[in-house]
């Protein structure tokens, strides 16, 4: 039993997938939180032009009802506030949309070299295929199949 105990201490330590390189999960965890950051932002400036929006509409309403000068004073007040967050928000949403522009480019390559790769790996499969079969072939087959090549 000795030997058996051996064997399982014997395990392998490498994993048979290939690693992935480090600056390509940083750039997947780095543009991850960039798009939250965008969506969050996006969502504020909705958020904040709705509220707008239903100022506006109060305020038609008080002055269609005949509301006091006072009221409308704090109402019309009130909509400038919200405009000015609204401006806020936006501003922050352009901020995160840069952020994201200098993200784009690295994900861009990453998932460019995703797809060459595979392509790339055909490509050889198929020129070493290629050359492997005119080596196989006798001499005078080979001569007649480089020539018809050309």
């Amino acid at each position: 039993m000795p030997f058996a105990n051996n064997q399982n201490s014997m395990k392998q330590t490498h994993s048979t997938r290939p690693a992935h390189s480090s600056k390509a999960k940083a750039s997947r965890t780095n543009f991850d939180q960039v798009i939250r950051q965008c969506e969050s932002a996006a969502l504020r400036v909705k958020t904040a032009g709705e509220e707008l929006a239903a100022c506006w509409t109060a305020l038609g309403l008080e002055m269609s009802i005949g509301g006091s000068r006072t009221e409308l004073l704090r109402r019309r007040a009130w909509c400038n506030v919200l405009e000015l967050r609204l401006k806020e928000k936006a501003e922050q949403l352009e901020q995160a949309r840069h952020a994201l522009d200098e993200v784009w480019s690295e994900i861009m390559q990453l998932a460019r070299g995703k797809e060459i790769a595979p392509r790339l790996k055909s490509f050889d499969e198929n020129i070493f295929a290629q050359s492997w079969s005119l080596l196989l072939q006798p001499k005078t087959l080979a001569v007649e199949a480089v020539a018809a090549g050309k």
